[in-house]
């Protein structure tokens, strides 16, 4: 018999088979639990998954008992409007470009491991925070399974390879050998993350050249497109001369489609030291519930300052809004 598990109940089993304490399994067993549809066809799964539930409760109360709490090495608590999770192979230099584009100063060395956990700093474009995590290397050999769920709970993957060395093509088959392992498939960055079936993540990506002035770099990058069909763009950057950064950092914030919104209380000046954070497309109702969740509720109009707009325009309540644009909420 059918099942007709939604998209929101595989995402759901997604989470718990990334989930590394038992409390976040019960966590994603519960949510799979309200989400799995109610019918005859899913009474043995219902039944299958109150067992776990109640098989991991007690393993959290024993774990309890025991003493000392068992800290999840996949979960790097959000900051800022996106998350980003920085990979690649083995000493890409990827630690060095999290050190030059953020507040990070993580451990950098020639030898090959020298990230073991993961590391978050923050990367900042017009204003824009977007906090970057710095992770330990993809080899088939000793990646950790936990990575799968650092990158699976991220909003974007940027896989890092070095072309200053003659292994390119030996860097992409290691990569994403890990990645097929791990069930991620790196898509275009401005794709939409989805859950799939059988444990499958399809995560917008963008890939970098790390060293590009080096060189004989330029000549790499070209062997190695010539090899792979479909290759997918590969961004030149340098993290000691800062070529490609400024680029890099545009093609993050715009992929996820973020853009910057200033408030102005009514008859004050607009404050344009902190502001909003939204995706493109938002409109003045959501902007208002971000800031607070009735006020969309009380308001009775806004007015905008803007490039679409005369200054002090009276909009609605589905306005689009536009990156710079300045909104004075009125209720």
């Amino acid at each position: 018999m059918s099942t007709n598990l939604t998209p929101q109940y595989l995402e759901a089993e997604e989470e718990f088979r990334s989930a590394t304490t038992p409390d976040a399994k019960i966590e994603a067993l519960e949510k799979m639990l309200r989400l799995i549809p109610k019918h005859k066809g899913t009474e043995k799964m219902q039944g299958d998954i109150k067992k776990r539930i109640a098989k991991w409760k007690d393993q959290s109360e024993q774990a309890k008992k025991r003493g000392g709490k068992r800290t999840d090495p996949s979960h790097v608590p959000r900051e800022g409007a996106a998350q980003v999770a920085v990979i690649g192979p083995v000493n890409t230099g990827k630690s060095s470009l999290i050190s030059v584009l953020t507040n990070l100063e993580p451990n950098i060395a020639e030898y090959p491991f020298t990230t073991r956990l993961p590391q978050p700093g923050m990367m900042f474009h017009h204003q824009i925070p977007v906090q970057l995590v710095d992770t330990p290397a993809l080899d088939p050999n000793v990646t950790e399974r936990w990575i799968s769920g650092l990158i699976r709970n991220a909003d974007l993957a940027v896989l890092v390879l070095d072309l200053a060395r003659d292994d390119l093509i030996e860097q992409w088959e290691a990569a994403h050998a890990v990645l097929e392992d791990l069930k991620i498939r790196l898509i275009e960055p401005e794709g939409k993350k989805v859950f799939e079936e059988h444990g499958w993540v399809a995560m917008p990506s963008i890939y970098l050249g790390n060293k590009c002035a080096m060189d004989e770099a330029e000549d790499r990058l070209s062997i190695l497109a010539e090899l792979f069909e479909d290759l997918p763009p590969i961004h030149p950057v340098s993290a000691r001369t800062g070529s490609g950064l400024e680029g890099f950092k545009e093609l993050v914030t715009g992929s996820m489609r973020l853009i910057r919104v200033f408030s102005k209380p009514p008859g004050k000046e607009p404050d344009m030291s902190n502001p909003f954070i939204v995706k493109r497309g938002s409109t003045v109702a959501e902007l208002a519930k971000t800031v607070h969740k009735d006020l969309a509720q009380k308001m009775k109009f806004a007015r905008v300052w803007g490039e679409e707009v005369y200054d002090g325009q009276r909009v609605a309540m589905d306005y689009e809004l536009i990156d710079g644009d300045i909104v004075e909420l009125n209720d």
